[in-house]
């Protein structure tokens, strides 16, 4: 019928994927959840923790190097350190102490300690090299692929330098906040395409490699702006119950966000060169990345229909923006309500509000069902008994959230039932818009039809 508006039901009756097992199958076959496949299938977690301990194991030897091999007035690696991170006070007086020379050092390098750091240097891009092996479905090689790694190790320090000696430039230039951004992720770009090509034994083509390497510059240059705001801070905490040793936890920790950050960009890059979806193919084709000299591969009828549809994404976002509400309902029940505290920041609000809607959906309807002849004498009272015992629930599950007592728990889920619907009224028309225009996008395709 002309001019009719289709209800709600209605439409999300006629999406294909009506259950939630068939909604997680097809998030399977999307481009994230064939991203996070890879990743659980090349063992992503244990070779990041891999690459960080071996990163710290080839890094150490050379931070002591460079301290030995510094003048005996000055602490190079102290100072790159302090300044790197922002230190200041105990933390940098902590590194500092850490990598001071004794007063009768020699500054000679021996044979063994020049070894020592081959040894470590290689042993790192070898992990990097099984890495991307493991990523783009490459077989290990053997005395070659150590060859390789050998040339990898030589490439990634000169770059490391010259790359460096570019940023100590950009400094002295005016408005250099503005530069070393871009000029960070162009670097970057060149680094992390040129190195996996180099470790990849030159097998696969670099312009497949650039989404990867363009993926891990962005995200390097962004870990270097976060490493000057959080890195003090962190550092001057582990140093206050740590001492000394509190600075190694932290370099630790940091190498290991930088290995999680190298290893899931080399997957995306990977997944996305193996796609076979009619917008990614186009992408590639569009910018030629691929293999001039082989082209593209024939697509995969299967895999280009797999993943989510129009619906499911919508779907899925209406999930995130209700779970996103009920954060918002318990941050406001907490700042207006003194017997409501959350400890903790943006990730504990999303953890309790994921918490309390669980809570909601497994024992919500038991208690209403025990409560449903009290709902008749009370007018509806006793739902919000009901709604306050599971905050209190919900509370007793967790230590991040202390609520003072039943009365408060009430009062607490009065707040976020206050909130949630009127959120849910603020983008209800988003939503409906949202309906009307899939509406009439099927109207006019039926029309055509």
């Amino acid at each position: 019928m002309p001019g009719r508006r289709w209800s709600r039901q209605e439409l999300l009756g006629a999406v294909p994927t009506r259950g939630v097992t068939e909604l997680i199958e097809r998030l399977k076959g999307s481009f994230v959840g064939r991203c996070l496949r890879r990743f659980v299938r090349m063992a992503g977690l244990d070779r990041c923790i891999v690459l960080s301990s071996q990163a710290f194991t080839a890094l150490i030897p050379l931070l002591i190097l460079m301290s030995t091999l510094a003048p005996a007035d000055s602490d190079a690696t102290a100072d790159t350190l302090v300044r790197r991170f922002g230190l200041s006070g105990d933390s940098a007086a902590a590194v500092y102490e850490l990598f001071d020379t004794p007063a009768g050092a020699s500054n000679g390098v021996s044979v063994s300690s020049a070894l020592l750091l081959l040894f470590s240097g290689v042993s790192f891009t070898r992990r990097m090299q099984r890495m991307y092996q493991a990523a783009w479905d490459q077989e290990t090689t053997g005395i070659r692929g150590g060859l390789f790694a050998a040339l990898g190790l030589c490439a990634l320090l000169l770059e490391v330098l010259v790359l460096y000696a570019v940023r100590a430039f950009v400094r002295e230039l005016a408005l250099y906040w503005l530069w070393i951004l871009p000029i960070s992720i162009v670097t970057g770009l060149i680094l992390w395409t040129s190195i996996p090509y180099l470790l990849l034994n030159r097998r696969v083509h670099w312009r497949r490699l650039l989404v990867g390497g363009a993926i891990t510059a962005v995200g390097t240059a962004l870990l270097g702006i976060a490493t000057t705001v959080y890195m003090g801070p962190l550092v001057a905490q582990y140093t206050a119950d740590f001492g000394l040793f509190g600075v190694t936890i932290a370099l630790i920790g940091w190498l290991l966000v930088a290995a999680v950050l190298l290893v899931s960009s080399t997957v995306v890059g990977a997944e996305f060169d193996a796609a076979e979806s009619p917008y990614l193919r186009m992408v590639k084709t569009r910018l030629r990345l691929y293999d001039p000299g082989a082209g593209l591969p024939l697509a995969d009828e299967d895999l280009a229909d797999a993943g989510l549809t129009k619906y499911d994404v919508v779907m899925l976002l209406r999930v995130l923006a209700n779970w996103m509400v009920m954060a918002a309902a318990v941050w406001v029940a907490t700042a207006l309500l003194p017997g409501i505290h959350v400890h903790g920041g943006f990730i504990t609000y999303l953890a309790l509000s994921l918490l309390f809607g669980l809570v909601n959906a497994v024992v919500g309807p038991l208690l209403q069902l025990v409560a449903m002849p009290l709902s008749v004498l009370t007018v509806g009272g006793s739902a919000l008994v009901v709604n306050g015992v599971l905050l209190l629930l919900t509370a007793a599950l967790t230590a991040r959230l202390d609520v003072a007592g039943l009365g408060s728990a009430m009062v607490g889920s009065l707040v976020i039932s206050i909130v949630t619907t009127v959120l849910e009224l603020v983008l209800r028309p988003i939503q409906d818009l949202d309906l009307d225009l899939d509406q009439e996008a099927g109207s006019g395709a039926a029309g055509s039809g």
